[in-house]
């Protein structure tokens, strides 16, 4: 989550600590493939969000980026 968290904020180099946390869990090829699919999801999202393509019935909520 923290991961998504830093990819929402910006996409910035992880710190230190992040990086040794990911890297405990996830090989290289695997942060690759997932960086790219929590990539493409946002970006598909934000899309459809300027597009005004959301369905009317699914709630919007903006969340505020954690800093």
């Amino acid at each position: 989550m923290a991961w998504a968290d830093n990819l929402l904020a910006g996409g910035s180099e992880p710190d230190t600590d992040l990086k040794a946390r990911l890297r405990t869990h996830f090989t290289d090829p695997e942060l690759v493939e997932l960086t790219y699919a929590m990539g493409s999801f946002i970006g598909y999202s934000k899309q459809l969000i300027m597009l005004g393509l959301e369905p009317e019935t699914m709630p919007v909520i903006g969340v505020p980026i954690p800093s």
